[in-house]
């Protein structure tokens, strides 16, 4: 291996431990909107004005942690656990973010739809 290659893989080699140490999922979700933040990947935010359907649902395991595309459910942002807020928009596009609190979120939800309906 050249020592451009050694060097690469060197600091590679410290670098993605990391990465891994700092990747995480935050999520806020209020009356108003969602707001996604994978760091350090992903950031964004979507109003409920803007989305058709929400749902809670077991995704099982979608192959780990990540950012993934399925056929199914579109792009899914998972960190840990099973359990996934199901957004699909208006415009057609869907997503998943998981979850570990999924009766606080299904609770949220019924609450928001019974406000929405009053």
């Amino acid at each position: 291996m050249s020592d451009a290659g050694l060097i690469v893989f060197a600091v590679s080699m410290y670098l993605l431990p990391i990465l891994f140490w700092i990747i995480r999922l935050d999520t806020k979700i209020d009356e108003e909107k969602i707001e996604l933040q994978f760091i350090p990947f992903v950031k964004k935010s979507v109003r409920w004005a803007d989305v058709a359907s929400a749902e809670v649902l077991d995704y099982g395991t979608v192959g780990g942690w990540g950012v993934k595309h399925s056929g199914k459910y579109g792009t899914v942002y998972a960190t840990d656990g099973d359990y996934g807020l199901a957004i699909t928009m208006k415009k057609g596009q869907k997503f998943v973010i998981g979850t570990r609190k999924e009766s606080d979120l299904k609770s949220f939800l019924e609450n928001l739809g019974a406000n929405k309906e009053a």
